[in-house]
């Protein structure tokens, strides 16, 4: 069987995709393990994205894989145990594109929901509930649903305005 010329195309050794820096990571949701995995996210982007996007990141994924941590492992449906998290992490022209899933309990319907910050003042603010809403403001195209066992969380964090050319 011979080649066609598509097959052929770049052939002299030039690559013909551009690689990306990526990030993959399968983990138990436990406190250390969430601050050592945004630890090493941090070790792997920080020559290609500048510390305002990384901090983004840090924060979103420091949210969400906490959610997990704390509330994952105890639904009705799951019985109380360490849910396993897998994340993947993509730079791409416009800014890092995650995915996350879990095998713990359901979010609730609500909290894809589009959230605002409360109207009280310091010190009456609630104690939590700012979270997701931390995670709607920084970033786009946020999507969950669940299949069978497994949760499915997406979402991109885009690039600063001086970053995108990088």
């Amino acid at each position: 069987m011979t080649s066609n010329p598509r097959q052929n195309a770049e052939i002299q050794g030039r690559v013909t995709a551009r690689t990306q820096p990526m990030f993959h990571r399968v983990l138990r949701a436990h406190p250390q393990t969430v601050r050592d995995t945004l630890g090493d996210i941090r070790q792997r982007f920080h020559e290609d994205v500048n510390e305002d996007t990384l901090g983004r990141l840090e924060l979103v994924l420091a949210e969400v894989l906490n959610n997990v941590t704390e509330h994952a492992g105890t639904g009705d449906a799951v019985p109380s145990r360490t849910p396993s998290i897998h994340l993947c992490i993509v730079r791409h022209d416009s800014g890092l594109a995650c995915a996350i899933t879990d095998d713990g309990a359901s979010l609730p319907d609500d909290c894809i929901l589009p959230r605002f910050l409360p109207t009280a003042e310091f010190p009456d603010l609630p104690e939590g509930g700012f979270g997701w809403y931390l995670i709607q403001d920084l970033t786009q195209a946020l999507c969950y649903y669940r299949e069978e066992s497994r949760n499915f969380l997406a979402f991109s964090v885009p690039f600063a305005y001086d970053e995108a050319s990088r």
